[in-house]
């Protein structure tokens, strides 16, 4: 790339300001969704002593210091403790404002779009592919959950890493300095405690020293600090997780492919996106598995033109192998029982800058006519930004008007469906039910005994607070029929219906129970003194707000005890 340092800072500067006008409209948001569990009323981020155990916690950390809570905890598949360590760095900066979390998630958007133009140019794309490319990417369509919902954060933060990691990587083979491959294997370390997408990255190095004439030997010599940063990553996550086996989802390689199939073609054509993506009906379309079979196919015939030496195509087959790596983890977690959300749009992340790098080098290398190749890649940045725009506006809404703002409700996911459902609960019961059972008739569904399960305990809940007694009974029947063992939330809920219909003593008896299995639980407390506060027990409810607030004096808890406390002296 030139050198000229006015050409960099001319793209630096348009980086930003585009990254700024797309995505600051997200942060007028709330915290959405997952975002409560890992932000807002997660007691081991909100708590004390997060900075020594964050390295050894499950992603999320614990919700109580007692065994069982540990023990329950630690079956959490995912082990992110460089995103749990932003959000505690947001929350020790803003408090619990949201607009800070977004603040940053757009900050590391803009980082990484900077990066990605860096790593170009130091492979000698050339300035102005490497900035299209970085703008492209800067407004990939897909990237709307990534960076206005705060908990997209995992991809942002891994994607960062693994773009210093491939930096440092690309700089080893002009300076030939062993610490740049250590520079470059720790920030792989850093990519996979952010999130376990990036595990086949240094498959991807590896091969890129095939395609620089690298010995066998001497490339897996080259590669032996990655895989030192993977077993270390290996060792933390099965102190901080153990090692469970994930159980079997059902899934298929007919339904794999066609998750390949839908992120290839969704990559190619990302347009009239939807909030959520619905893996039900990605797992039913031919088309998708047709698709990603053409994709296998092709990536075994990329194979060979790359370890043909004299092949003109091995550049090409270098990348479109490097964008089905960064791919594979995304499609293959449809195999594991662990997973909630089969198919994501944030999935598209780190292979979407590979797609719009060789999509931007090749519309400029290979086009004549600049002008035209100029106005082709305009017109492309134009309709991305239309169709992310939107979304990023969506996003900054608080979470009632958020998830009510989605128009088109059956085209989302059976998670984003539900909890359209739920919140219309307080504003038109009707819909919310025709939503819910909707959702309860879709019995073949993947998701479905999870779902049904939800929303039962949901309406269950909601019927018992309305005091419409005989609806929340006939819900708890049905929870009690499917499972004979409840989730806390059950139990807690059919505590309260037990209390309000003059049953304070059967009640108080599942309290006992609960804080027998859990007696240092945030949770569990917190749903103990909600039920104290329904019976009109204030000085119950101070005895456990202050248990509470000695585990997690975070400020929220303070606030709650004040309130009760006034209550307690009327």
């Amino acid at each position: 790339m030139n050198e000229n340092p006015s050409l960099k800072a001319i793209a630096v500067l348009v980086l930003i300001a585009v990254n700024l006008a797309v995505f600051l409209p997200s942060m007028k948001g709330d915290f959405l969704w997952d975002d409560r569990y890992f932000i807002s009323e997660n007691p081991a981020l909100l708590g004390p002593g997060f900075l020594g155990r964050f390295l050894w916690s499950p992603f999320g950390g614990f919700s109580g210091v007692d065994e069982n809570s540990i023990s329950l905890d630690r079956t959490a598949q995912f082990y992110r403790p460089l995103t749990s360590l932003s959000y505690w760095v947001d929350f020790k900066i803003w408090g619990l404002n949201p607009a800070g979390f977004h603040l940053t998630n757009i900050l590391i958007q803009i980082a990484n779009s900077l990066l990605l133009f860096f790593v170009l140019a130091a492979i000698g794309m050339g300035p102005i592919a490497s900035l299209a490319s970085a703008l492209l990417f800067s407004v990939f369509p897909t990237h709307f959950e990534n960076v206005s919902w705060i908990s997209g954060r995992t991809d942002l933060l891994s994607f960062f890493f693994a773009a210093l990691s491939v930096l440092f990587f690309v700089k080893y083979f002009t300076k030939k300095n062993a610490s740049l491959l250590i520079l470059s294997s720790l920030c792989y370390l850093g990519a996979l405690l952010s999130k376990e997408n990036c595990l086949f990255l240094p498959a991807i190095f590896f091969l890129a020293l095939l395609l620089k004439k690298t010995e066998i030997k001497k490339a897996f010599r080259l590669i032996l600090p990655f895989a030192a940063a993977f077993l270390l990553w290996a060792v933390l996550r099965r102190i901080a997780v153990g090692s469970p086996a994930p159980g079997f989802s059902g899934r298929t390689v007919s339904e794999f492919f066609g998750a390949i199939g839908f992120y290839a073609l969704k990559t190619l054509v990302p347009f009239d996106l939807s909030v959520t993506v619905e893996a039900y009906y990605v797992f039913k379309q031919v088309a998708f598995q047709v698709i990603g079979a053409m994709i296998a196919a092709l990536f075994m015939i990329a194979g060979i033109f790359l370890f043909k030496k004299h092949s003109q195509q091995r550049v090409s087959a270098f990348f479109f192998i490097g964008f089905c790596l960064l791919l594979l983890p995304s499609a293959a977690v449809i195999f594991s029982s662990w997973t909630i959300s089969l198919i994501a749009w944030r999935f598209f992340y780190l292979s979407s800058a590979v797609f719009v790098s060789s999509l931007a080098y090749f519309v400029w290398t290979k086009w004549k006519v600049k002008a035209v190749a100029a106005g082709l890649l305009t017109v492309l940045f134009i309709f991305y930004t239309a169709e992310i725009y939107p979304k990023n506006r969506l996003f900054g809404n608080t979470e009632t008007d958020f998830w009510l703002g989605i128009k088109k409700i059956d085209r989302e996911d059976i998670i984003a469906r539900s909890n359209i459902g739920i919140k219309y609960l307080d504003r038109d019961e009707k819909r919310a039910l025709e939503i819910l059972n909707s959702i309860l008739g879709q019995k073949d569904h993947p998701l479905y005994k999870i779902w049904e399960i939800r929303i039962y305990e949901e309406l269950a809940e909601f019927y018992t607070l309305k005091r419409d007694f005989a609806s929340a009974e006939k819900y708890f029947n049905l929870l009690f029929k499917l499972q004979p063992v409840q989730s806390q939330h059950g139990y807690f809920n059919y505590a309260d219906f037990l209390a309000l219909t003059g049953k304070v003593r059967e009640g108080e008896q599942i309290i006992h129970q609960m804080l027998t299995m859990f007696p240092a639980n945030h949770l569990v407390l917190n749903y103990t003194v909600r039920f104290y506060l329904l019976i009109k027990d204030y000085d119950k409810a101070v005895e456990f707000i202050k248990k509470d607030c000695a585990l997690f004096p975070d400020k929220k808890n303070v606030r709650l005890l004040r309130e009760i406390e006034a209550l307690q002296k009327k």
